[in-house]
Parts: C-alpha cells; sequence; structure tokens
C-alpha cells in the first residue's frame, strides 16, 4: 500500500481533515472538555522520564487506587496536541471506578518517532511499577493509536519484565505503516525515510503482544486511513490474538474519540469490557 501514491495524492490520502470539515471545532472541543474535567476531577502530574515533556496527568477515583485504569496517547502526527487537551474520557472512567492516564510525550520535530515510542514505553514502566496491581488497558488515537501498537510489538522482557504491563488496547483511527508518510508534508518534521519508517511500522513488526484488541475508525475518513485500520486488524488475527474491528457510524477521524469513553458507544462498550466491566 505504500508505493501507490504520487506525493500530492499521499497528502490527501493521509490528510484526515480533508474529510472532516469540522476538525477545527472538535480539537477545541477537546481542549474546552478537558479543562472542564481539570477544574473538577484532582489530577496528579506523574513524571516518567528526564525531559520537561515526559509525564502523565493520572486521574484515580478519590477513595483508593483503582482495580483497572486506560492509558490514553494522544495523536496529532507525533508533532501536536498533549496531555492536557486528553483528560476529558477520566469524567466517564472516574464514574465507573477506573483510573485514567493521559500520556504527553516530546514533540517532533523535537524528538523522532522511536525516541516517542521509547517515552511511552517507559511511562507504562512507570504506572506497572507506581500500580502493580492495577488492569492497564492502553489506547490511542491516530498517531497515538500508532503508539500503542508499537507497544504491542515490543520484547518486554529487555525492559527486565517476564511480561508486557498491559492486558488489552483499544486503537482507534490508527496509522500502522509509515512508509507512505515519506513524501507527504507530514513527515517534513518526522524527517523519517523507508528504512526508518518501515522500523516504525507496527504492520511490518512481529506482534509480540498479544492481548485483547480493538481497531476501531470512523465513517468519515480517507479510504487510506481505513484501509490502514482494516490491515493491521488482520495482522493481528493472523498473528493469533483476539481482535474485533470495525467502522463507526457518523464519526469522522477526530470526534471519533468522544466514542472512546461513552458507554453507550460500541467503542466505548468495547473499552469498559476490557477494563473489566461486566454490565
Amino acid at each position: 500500500m505504500c508505493n501507490e501514491l504520487t506525493p500530492d495524492d499521499a497528502d490527501l490520502a493521509y490528510s484526515p481533515s480533508s474529510v472532516a470539515a469540522n476538525y477545527r471545532e472538535v480539537i477545541a472541543d477537546y481542549e474546552t472538555k478537558s479543562l472542564t474535567t481539570l477544574r473538577h476531577a484532582s489530577a496528579i502530574r506523574v513524571p516518567y522520564g528526564k525531559t520537561p515533556e515526559e509525564y502523565s496527568l493520572l486521574f484515580e477515583p478519590e477513595d483508593s487506587a483503582p482495580h483497572a485504569m486506560l492509558v490514553f496517547f494522544h495523536g496529532g502526527y507525533w508533532q501536536e496536541l498533549s496531555a492536557e487537551v486528553s483528560c476529558f474520557p477520566a469524567d466517564s472512567l472516574l464514574s465507573r471506578g477506573y483510573g485514567y492516564a493521559a500520556v504527553n510525550y516530546t514533540l517532533a520535530p523535537h524528538a523522532a518517532v522511536s525516541t516517542i515510542v521509547s517515552q511511552c514505553a517507559n511511562e507504562l514502566i512507570s504506572l506497572a511499577i507506581r500500580r502493580p496491581h492495577t488492569r492497564i488497558v492502553i489506547a490511542g488515537s491516530s498517531a497515538g493509536a500508532h503508539l500503542a501498537a508499537m507497544l504491542m510489538s515490543m520484547n518486554w522482557k529487555n525492559f527486565g519484565l517476564n511480561a508486557a504491563p498491559f492486558d488489552g488496547a483499544v486503537l482507534i483511527s490508527g496509522i500502522y505503516d509509515l512508509r507512505p508518510l515519506v513524501a507527504t508534508y507530514i513527515n517534513e518534521p518526522l524527517q523519517l525515510n523507508i528504512e526508518s519508517a518501515a522500523a516504525m511500522s507496527p504492520q511490518l513488526l512481529p506482534l509480540r503482544v498479544r492481548v485483547p484488541t480493538v481497531v476501531c475508525w470512523g465513517e468519515h475518513e480517507t479510504p487510506a486511513f481505513k484501509q490502514q485500520s482494516r490491515d493491521y486488524a488482520a495482522f493481528i488475527a493472523q498473528s493469533g490474538a483476539a481482535v474485533s474491528h470495525y467502522e463507526v457510524a457518523n464519526r469522522n477521524h477526530f470526534d471519533i474519540l468522544f466514542a472512546l469513553s461513552d458507554p453507550t458507544s460500541q467503542p466505548g462498550i468495547d473499552t469498559f469490557r476490557l477494563l473489566g466491566d461486566k454490565s
């Protein structure tokens, strides 16, 4: 799928805003809703690395440590957004007794994609040490879904762990083969070449962590994004892991994120199921 498009075609194919006229309003909603969450829910800023950008905003129920937690990696093509605009899913999770962590990481061009992946791995290790008895489910949207998928490609024994520090994954509107981005405007701050893009493509790497996984995408996405999700879901299944995959009606690449913790939506239902919901 990486050699079929001209540079202009690739720019359009991998521009999710090209089929989401309301994307600016949705991004503004991320910020507004997250500010509301931060006003009424207590968040702990937890550093996990040496740089100022390496921290998570951790939300937990007031009475006790949660038995399960959703760890979210934001999107923005590894070059935009932050943990601060990714707090709004905490509301629904806290109301059901679950924890939530919004992960911040260094953005390109100040960090390579490989560095960002390593930062996210370090965050998970730090969180697992902090909450050793908490079930962790990872989730990500767009580039964040890529980061979560890369964590599924890691050999966690190299980090001194007997098993991966998470028990499920929700991958929303992700990109799993980065090679098509090399010739696009998106790559200007990333500075990927074909070799480095392939090395950071979970579609091309062994699936070393086999946990129940949800792969979903919006009805209003570019065909290239839809195909990336379908291909990665098929790859997970072929690798012997449990995966469900589907398109979410009436959602685009940006507003599908509101479904993540909505208990009436299919992504929300699946997320709560992975966390341990029995209802």
